[in-house]
């Protein structure tokens, strides 16, 4: 099996757009991720309320995100998408500023949720205008590449935004959010991207949000992202039962590298050699973290399944994303992005609360081996929605058209 990366493959890749496009991503998750794991504690300190009236301030959040995936794949298409990523970006960095003088609780729910609202529509459409600059026989690469722009992120933002919150104060985790939202405004200045053609614009025609192409790969993320949801909300506690808190810690740092390090070869192989040569072993892979994760009694064990998990899971996210691109035609790229995330966001938001049950009832072991089963049940699920009518292996084709530069 032969991966290569070709100069002439990547320069088609590696366009003005997609470049700007991806460090927006990046400053905007960065700036996201700051938020989000320390809403709660910004609240409980703030208000002086208790811990599940604090958690509600991520909820609406959580909630917003979802809203503005599922409205934004129509937005894009009845405005340009660069005046919509004006605007949302605008947005966002507007919201940051009652967070230095917030006093009323239910304010401070209203702009969580808006936030996320605003978030869920700005990575729709980042999403969207990098699917645009990259040819679509190469979309597997150009996914993973892009996509790193947000595993970046999202090992980056969590650990800069607990750093300021402990060290400088909610003031100055603030101005870094605020900063960095005002550079990806700036930024996307430069983009230079054409309307998207469209069939229909109506408010009230579900096909306008969403893409029924893409609900088989997205109904396999709806059980790919409960276990990442659990291990976020859950593994500390967890590990803190087990007396493995410190290899706990670098679960998720573990599972970052890995990823990076191995999505621009995924991409690669989806490109090369179909999406079941990624689907497969990504599926199969996350629910061996879990399984691992629910056995863990020593630090090699925690660190291995943080490796499995980067290796599984992270890759699982690009490589769904660049399958549900294939599935629909370019004028369909915002409601196949949109439809996607819609189901993988979900997933996470409701995964604590399911776990959290489960755990309640049994233990956390029992818990993260169930996790296991229903991640592998995803695995036979995608045979039966998408796998078995597609050949392992696909030829190499070149691209007949360029992209948009």
């Amino acid at each position: 099996m032969k991966i290569n990366f070709k100069s002439e493959d990547l320069k088609l890749i590696f366009s003005r757009n997609f470049n700007i496009v991806t460090i927006i991503n990046f400053l905007i998750m960065l700036a996201y991720y700051q938020i989000f794991v320390t809403t709660t504690s910004f609240t409980e300190q703030t208000f002086n309320v208790s811990l599940s009236a604090a958690g509600a301030s991520l909820g609406f959040m959580v909630i917003g995100c979802l809203l503005g995936r599922f409205i934004s794949g129509n937005l894009i298409q009845i405005i340009s998408p660069k005046i919509l990523l004006s605007l949302t970006l605008f947005l966002y960095a507007l919201l940051v500023l009652p967070n230095f003088t917030i006093d009323n609780l239910y304010v401070l729910y209203l702009i969580r949720f808006l936030s996320g609202l605003i978030l869920g529509s700005t990575a729709t459409v980042t999403g969207t205008v990098m699917a645009y600059c990259v040819p679509p026989i190469m979309m597997g690469l150009g996914v993973s590449i892009f996509s790193l722009s947000t595993a970046l992120a999202l090992a980056l933002g969590p650990f800069l935004g607990m750093f300021l919150m402990h060290e400088t104060g909610f003031n100055v985790l603030y101005s870094s959010v605020l900063t960095l939202s005002v550079i990806s405004f700036v930024i996307r200045l430069f983009l230079n991207i054409p309307q998207i053609k469209s069939h229909g614009h109506a408010w009230f025609k579900l096909s306008n949000y969403i893409d029924a192409k893409v609900m088989s790969i997205s109904a396999v993320a709806l059980f790919m992202g409960l276990g990442y949801g659990s291990l976020a909300s859950y593994l500390a506690t967890f590990a803190a039962q087990r007396d493995i808190q410190e290899a706990a810690a670098f679960f998720f740092l573990i599972s970052a590298i890995t990823t990076i390090l191995s999505r621009p070869i995924s991409g690669r192989l989806f490109d090369l050699y179909g999406e079941n040569l990624v689907l497969y072993p990504s599926i199969l892979l996350t629910a061996v973290a879990l399984l691992l994760v629910s056995i863990a009694n020593s630090a090699p064990l925690i660190l291995l399944a943080g490796f499995f998990q980067g290796l599984g899971f992270g890759n699982f996210q690009s490589a769904g994303q660049a399958l549900a691109l294939r599935l629909v035609s370019k004028e369909r790229y915002a409601q196949a992005t949109s439809t996607f995330f819609i189901f993988f966001d979900l997933s996470v938001g409701i995964s604590p609360a399911l776990g959290g049950i489960i755990a309640t009832n049994f233990n956390f072991t029992f818990m993260f081996v169930t996790l296991s089963v229903l991640t592998f049940l995803a695995a036979v699920l995608y045979y039966f929605v998408h796998g078995k009518d597609h050949p392992l292996k696909k030829q190499l084709l070149k691209p007949k058209a360029s992209p948009i530069k």
